[in-house]
């Protein structure tokens, strides 16, 4: 009775190993890779003006992007990564052109903080949506994100996009740390 008790906790433990040693490899892999550099700059501001038509009535929206470094973050398809913040200066949790309703709202993109603090990787290139749009859609707990492709803004919402003017992004540096 009690080797049989043993065997059957010998199995479970075995398949409690199996299931769970990938998973504490990848985490112990990405805990032992060395931190990114530390980035110069960790601060930016980067004004912006957003010029469009709703229902054929022109309309300006200025602000300011803030973004801030955020400290290192890591993933099993990245490994270890320089963080960002971004927020906008009025406060205000998106560049909204129109919320239809509770649950819809349609907004511009200001853009990526990788991109404005030049943290991208040397092989990709950053590409504003203007003049398109993005949306997000809340049902209850799901969350659904998505573009409105400008022929779409127009014809459904009758939002046109004028112009995106934005500030430049920075050049930074990183440093490496001992």
């Amino acid at each position: 009775m009690k080797a049989g008790i043993l065997v059957l906790l010998g199995v479970l433990v075995l398949i409690f190993l199996f299931l769970s040693l990938p998973w504490l490899l990848i985490f112990i892999g990405l805990k032992t890779l060395p931190d990114p550099p530390l980035p110069k700059v960790k601060y930016g501001e980067f004004p912006f003006r957003l010029e469009y038509d709703i229902d054929g009535q022109r309309r300006v929206i200025q602000d300011t992007l803030i973004v801030e470094y955020d400290g290192i973050g890591m993933n099993e398809g990245n490994g270890k990564f320089r963080k960002w913040e971004q927020r906008l200066k009025s406060g205000k949790e998106n560049i909204t052109l129109l919320k239809v309703n509770n649950s819809f709202e349609i907004y511009y993109p200001p853009g990526s903080a990788r991109y404005y603090m030049d943290d991208l990787e040397d092989y990709v290139e950053y590409k504003h949506s203007f003049p398109d749009a993005e949306f997000i859609e809340r049902d209850g707990e799901i969350t659904r994100y998505g573009i409105v492709y400008a022929e779409e803004l127009l014809d459904k919402y009758q939002i046109k996009l004028i112009s995106w003017e934005h500030t430049q992004p920075i050049e930074n540096s990183f440093l490496e740390t001992d």
